[in-house]
């Protein structure tokens, strides 16, 4: 019986025993598969974090292509802009080029009448140049007849003095008659068309006529110019039997007349009709209150 307990205790302790690996077994397992189960969840929440990485990278890019949109979108509103403004100035371009093209046109046909006139203006250049050299020898061959005049005014000239001498030497009254010929001559050439005798004034006389003369009383205009100044001034002069002189001086870029007085006791004397002033000049000096150097001069007398 005892015996019987042994081995029913026995097997009892084996199926307890077996019992008990068993369920260690299945403990085991168990947590084997939590273990599993685990370590799928923490890849699973690491999966989640790198797709919540992903989607806000992906969310970050999302707002750059959203803002890149807008830009590109500026961009292409802008670019629009440009292109309607380079249709218009293309537009006014082709405008100017179509004017541009009537005026090259326009000009080629101006271009076409200058030549034409240059063309013309050769010919007669062409024509006067001929012109001009028939003219130096006509005037080649006046120098001649004037060389032979001139002769001929010198075989005159001692002619009339063979016959001065003839004549004094022939009596008193024939020397007085010839005497007076000559000097009538001389005294023609010095008469103006008033008929009177002009003289060489003395320094007073001039100042005298300089004051009492009105010529600078008048008024300088576009048509009554320094020369005129200067002609009525001599003229009045004349009329008084003064010999007055004209007086042209050149300037660089422009000119001035005014009158002249030989003074028997003080020798030449220059005024200015519009002013009756005395001035002092010459040849590379500054005229006064034109304040423009003289760079040349005459006088007609």
């Amino acid at each position: 019986m005892a015996e019987k307990k042994l081995i029913a205790l026995g097997l009892i302790c084996i199926v307890l025993s077996v019992g008990v690996l068993g369920a260690v077994m299945m403990l085991n397992q168990k947590d084997n598969e939590l273990q599993i189960k685990t370590d799928q969840i923490s890849g699973l929440e690491n999966e989640k974090l790198t797709l919540e990485t992903q989607v806000s990278n992906i969310q970050s890019e999302k707002l750059t292509l959203e803002t890149q949109v807008t830009t590109l979108e500026d961009n292409v509103s802008s670019l629009q802009t440009e292109a309607a403004s380079l249709n218009n100035e293309k537009t006014a371009l082709e405008e100017q080029v179509s004017s541009l093209q009537t005026e090259a046109t326009t000009l080629e046909n101006e271009k076409s009448v200058l030549e034409n006139q240059v063309s013309t203006l050769e010919a007669n250049v062409s024509s006067l140049q001929t012109e001009i050299g028939s003219l130096e020898d006509f005037t080649q061959s006046l120098e001649t007849q004037v060389s032979d005049l001139q002769y001929e005014v010198t075989s005159l000239e001692d002619e009339v003095i063979q016959s001065f001498n003839s004549g004094y030497d022939e009596g008193e009254s024939e020397g007085y008659q010839l005497g007076y010929d000559e000097g009538y001559t001389q005294g023609v050439e010095d008469l103006t068309e008033s008929g009177y005798y002009l003289m060489d004034p003395t320094y007073d006389e001039a100042v005298a006529f300089i004051n009492s003369d009105k010529t600078d009383e008048n008024e300088y205009t576009a048509d009554y110019v320094c020369y005129d100044f200067t002609a009525d001034f001599n003229s009045n002069a004349f009329q008084l039997g003064y010999r007055c002189g004209f007086v042209y001086i050149e300037f660089s870029d422009s000119a001035h007349a005014i009158a002249c007085f030989n003074t028997t006791d003080n020798g030449l004397i220059y005024v200015e009709p519009q002013t009756d002033e005395i001035v002092t000049i010459g040849i590379g000096q500054t005229y006064p209150h034109i304040n423009q150097v003289i760079v040349d001069m005459g006088i007609i007398w």
